[in-house]
């Protein structure tokens, strides 16, 4: 009895605190022990996550039952459906301000990650470092030069731009964000300028996924595309006549991510998935065979995408864009719009 009344002032302590300083606590949910599912839910493409929750089922003996769709309806199941366990996929500029959302898991490989993946919080595990670039189908571009966003205001391009509406596609707002700062030259703000006439130049069109942009290009509906690298590859792969084009102006690229909710009821296996997807095997297999670039520095770059050293990278401001990311989502579809009523 006496240790009990001892211990019990330290939780009262430690709660006070917790509550004071706003301090989550996790708090484990694996209702069921045997349980050898798992509910992901993602916007990444199929052709890139099918081998990979192979390997992970034939390893673990964990079946796991896919939900394909979009980045925004990706994001409202794992925030509002108690059966989803795990959001794979989605930049942590688009998907950062859900943080409450998530239990806070880090995994032992961290230690090998590369230091700008170190340091997110642990509701958020970095998996894949992913540039933004433009497609181009180099069947039917002719002799019209393309090398960064401002070759995309040439009237002989109009209509021919692919790129999806940034409410829907992370992709799709990481090209929003890139467009601000690069062509803001580096304030934001100033890039609005850039975006209407961009705009105009679409035509009317607004994509609804990511993958209507690359498959769009690459099968001659467009003659560019505002895409990701990754993308990009697999159309290359699949011997389509596109090439990738990193912009001369700067290339955002931010990494993606694997994010656990915190209603799981299969904290367990979620955990095993993060493990699993940030291993040295999976993020080898990954960078040369799936054309992402890892993580993990112990993993060398894709001999599918250039070097690092040769893209020209800019920065932003994370808590910025994520601060701002509905208000400029908002403002764009608002000049969207204006030009299109």
């Amino acid at each position: 009895m006496k240790k009990v009344m001892t211990v019990l002032p330290i939780i009262l302590v430690i709660a006070v605190f917790a509550v004071f300083w706003g301090v989550s606590v996790n708090t484990r949910n694996d209702s069921d022990p045997d349980d050898n599912s798992l509910v992901v839910v993602s916007p990444n493409p199929i052709e890139f996550m099918t081998p990979l929750m192979q390997e992970f089922e034939n390893e673990t003996g964990i079946s796991v039952n896919l939900i394909s769709c979009g980045t925004t309806d990706a994001i409202e199941k794992i925030t509002t459906d108690e059966d989803v366990d795990v959001l794979w996929g989605g930049s942590l500029l688009a998907v950062g301000s859900y943080k409450d959302y998530f239990f806070s898991y880090k995994t032992l490989n961290r230690a090998i990650f590369k230091e700008q993946f170190k340091t997110v919080e642990g509701e958020f595990t970095c998996f894949s470092d992913v540039p933004s670039v433009i497609i181009v189908n180099s069947d039917i571009i002719g002799d019209i030069k393309v090398e960064g966003y401002d070759d995309l205001l040439n009237p002989l391009l109009k209509g021919q731009i692919a790129y999806a509406n940034p409410l829907k596609s992370s992709s799709a707002f990481e090209h929003l964000v890139n467009m601000l700062y690069a062509m803001g030259k580096g304030d934001p703000e100033n890039g609005w300028d850039y975006v209407k006439k961009l705009i105009n130049n679409l035509d009317g069109k607004l994509l609804d996924n990511s993958s209507e942009v690359y498959y769009g290009v690459a099968d001659g509906k467009f003659k560019v595309g505002l895409t990701f690298e990754e993308a990009a590859v697999t159309m290359i792969k699949k011997d389509k006549h596109i090439r990738i084009v990193y912009m001369d102006e700067g290339v955002l690229s931010t990494p993606d991510g694997i994010y656990i909710s915190k209603k799981s009821k299969r904290i367990s296996n979620a955990e095993r998935f993060v493990d699993f997807l940030t291993s040295k095997d999976a993020q080898l297999y990954m960078a040369s065979d799936l054309g992402r670039r890892s993580v993990r520095k112990d993993v060398e770059g894709s001999k599918l995408v250039i070097s690092s050293d040769e893209i020209p990278y800019i920065g932003t401001d994370k808590f910025r864009v994520m601060n701002s990311k509905n208000k400029w989502i908002e403002k764009f579809l608002q000049r969207f719009e204006e030009v299109n009523p």
